[in-house]
């Protein structure tokens, strides 16, 4: 306890001092920003949902994290207060402590852009490259050291940059050194046209040194891509390819093979429709900054995934992992929003969205020797990883209704996203019903009913949920019940119910209830998280 409070002393220091030296109107002193966000939970054992406590262990955890910017004409800074005290249940184990996390300053003059510190970069659709803070999944691998942009008149674009990657309160031991172009052809070649032709290409490489017996192991790893995208209008196609020299890793069983990576998307839209397709084959893409690196420590770059990412509550039990090994996927999305006025779109308009994702396996056959498989490029294996089929019709009746309804069929190879053995695959039907009633101005009602159907795994669940928002505050209460109680054959339920309240730019949320075990995923990467039950407060502000 008496560490959060020396946190929230210094953070109070913090802004005292912002807001008497610099306020936050612009001044020739500058201008100070940040945001603080605060999250306790207290955990108490729960044999039900097998929510144990390791004796003498703190009950309290909680992260806590103040940022602070600085800007002055071409000039701006800033820097992150990060405490674990200890961190929350099923949290990264290297980020406990407390201390800076993330400093930078950056000068932009006439299209030039140097920064030096911790800085977040991302190259095309981050497949090579990308370094970003991701905290429900508890990723941060900003990178710390010097980062260079110049833009030519909004002609081309260059980068290049050099670091060691953020590990907890550390760094990696791994160097990365890298450039990226882009190249604006449309201006040189249809500069009065609305077409956009965009060519770019980039480099990698990371550099970490190797004193161990394996002898096929090189201390610098490189990788290349190259991409190109067409917009004209509503319609746009982008395409890119990565290629990875051998890294052998920990991640892959230290085999001596190369990996590569195609995204292929188009889309188009006009007049309330839009379509959206995307492909997808990765093979051997895990890329870090250091061989050893466990989880999702250290990720150089960050494959886009292919499913759809749904947020209720119950399709959550079974989400997508990007299988960065070997993969093939397909998405297709369509959307079509029927007109004010006609007989499906009513009043306010109707609007349905139809999806389709698909995930493969490749054609990969385990060899003798360093090079660990040999595959084809064009052939598939025989395992489907994930199916998802699903449909959403959408409809605001009145200034007062609008409704929401969904049915989803996905097919979830438990074995190879989530690395268990014996579960197999998941085959479920879910339907979910989302009503929001707005009686007054100030004043709404949200509930939501879902019912997903399986055989497999712990069987079927069922889920209610109600939301009543009035002035600054909202009032919600859930309820998630697994009919087989986890296999044990009597209903389990996995309450939760708490209020928020929120006023200008502060937030507050308490809530007790229960969470269950399972994976928390964002754009297809995930940390696995133990059941557990008890009291949270949540404290987020910006000034």
């Amino acid at each position: 306890m008496k560490y959060i409070l020396k946190f929230y002393a210094c953070t109070a220091c913090l802004l005292l001092w912002g807001s008497v030296a610099f306020a936050q109107q612009p001044t020739d002193k500058g201008v100070i920003s940040g945001s603080l966000q605060s999250d306790f939970q207290y955990y108490q054992a729960d044999s039900a949902i097998n929510a144990t406590l390791v004796e003498g262990a703190d009950r309290m955890a909680s992260n806590h994290y103040l940022n602070l910017f600085y800007r002055k004409g071409d000039f701006s800074a800033g820097l992150r207060y990060e405490a674990y005290l200890p961190p929350l249940l099923g949290y990264p184990g290297e980020f406990k402590g407390q201390g800076i996390a993330n400093r930078f300053i950056t000068y932009r003059k006439d299209g030039l852009e140097v920064t030096a510190g911790n800085f977040y970069e991302q190259f095309g659709s981050g497949t090579i490259l990308r370094a970003q803070e991701n905290r429900p999944t508890g990723i941060d691998n900003s990178i710390d050291g010097v980062l260079l942009k110049y833009n030519f008149d909004d002609m081309a674009q260059i980068k290049a940059l050099t670091g060691k990657q953020r590990d907890g309160f550390n760094k990696g031991e791994g160097t990365i050194r890298a450039a990226d172009a882009e190249i604006y052809l449309n201006k040189f070649l249809f500069p009065l046209s609305e077409i956009s032709i965009t060519l770019g290409g980039s480099y990698v490489s990371v550099y970490e040194p190797y004193t161990g017996t394996l002898g096929y192991i090189s201390p610098q790893s490189d990788a290349y891509a190259g991409r190109l995208a067409i917009g004209n209008g509503g319609f746009n196609i982008d395409a890119e390819y990565v290629y990875k020299k051998p890294s052998p890793m920990l991640s892959n069983d230290y085999i001596n093979h190369d990996g590569s990576a195609l995204l292929l998307n188009a889309s188009y839209s006009h007049n309330g429709l839009g379509i959206n397709v995307q492909m997808k084959r990765v093979e051997n893409m895990d890329f870090r900054s250091s061989r050893d690196a466990p989880l999702n420590s250290l990720m150089v770059n960050f494959i886009p995934i292919t499913t759809k990412q749904h947020t209720y509550r119950l399709l959550t039990l079974y989400p997508y992992v990007t299988q960065v090994f070997g993969e093939a996927g397909l998405q297709a999305d369509l959307i079509y929003t029927f007109k004010r006025g006609s007989a499906l779109g009513g009043k306010y308009g109707t609007t349905i969205s139809l999806n389709y994702a698909v995930a493969n396996s490749l054609d990969q056959r385990p060899i003798s020797g360093d090079a660990g498989y040999e595959s084809d490029f064009w052939k598939l294996g025989n395992r489907k990883y994930f199916q998802d089929i699903n449909v959403e019709l959408s409809k605001k009746w009145s200034r007062k209704l609008k409704t929401t309804f969904s049915y989803v069929y996905l097919e979830y190879d438990k074995d190879q996203i989530e690395g268990v053995i014996g579960s197999g695959v998941v085959k479920s039907h879910t339907v979910i019903a989302d009503v929001l009633i707005k009686p007054r101005r100030k004043t709404s009602v949200r509930f939501e009913l879902q019912h997903l159907y399986t055989r497999q795994d712990f069987g079927s669940w069922a889920m209610g949920l109600i939301e009543i928002g009035f002035s600054n505050f909202l009032v919600f209460a859930s309820d998630e019940i697994n009919y087989n109680g986890i296999g044990k054959g009597i209903p389990l339920h996995y309450y939760n119910g708490g209020v928020a309240y929120a006023k200008g730019a502060n937030r507050f949320s308490l809530s007790y209830g229960r969470q269950r075990a399972g994976l928390i995923c964002v754009g297809g990467v995930c940390r696995l998280v133990p059941a557990s039950s008890g009291l949270t407060l949540s404290v987020t502000s910006s000034f």
